[in-house]
């Protein structure tokens, strides 16, 4: 990215001129700055290892949902959220934290 000092008119632009253009224009602390516009992987184009993950992930999500309305499972995973080890990985929800150890145990 470089950095750009553009005349009155053009001090405030973000984004791309035209359509078609290339060249993309955006603030970043407080200085105008230029760059190809940025690219974007197409969604379609996924491995079978990342639809695997996204699937896995998915099902904890589905899963932490229903463990945590339980009474039981949720008193379970409440003690082990007040006991996670103090590390720099500490999680701030027990939702987050479930979802973790579900997709762990994978």
């Amino acid at each position: 990215m470089a950095k750009a000092d553009l005349e009155i008119p053009f001090s405030g632009i973000h984004g791309r001129l035209q359509s078609d253009s290339e060249i993309y224009y955006a603030k970043r602390l407080g200085e105008t700055v230029v760059s190809h516009y940025p690219r974007h992987k197409d969604p379609k184009k996924i491995t079978a290892h990342q639809h695997d993950l996204n699937n896995n992930f998915h099902q904890a999500v589905t899963r932490a949902g229903i463990e945590i309305t339980d009474p039981q499972r949720r008193s379970y995973w409440l003690e082990q959220f007040n006991n996670q080890p103090k590390t720099q990985k500490q999680y701030k929800t027990l939702r987050g934290f479930v979802i973790a150890q579900l997709t762990k145990n994978k």
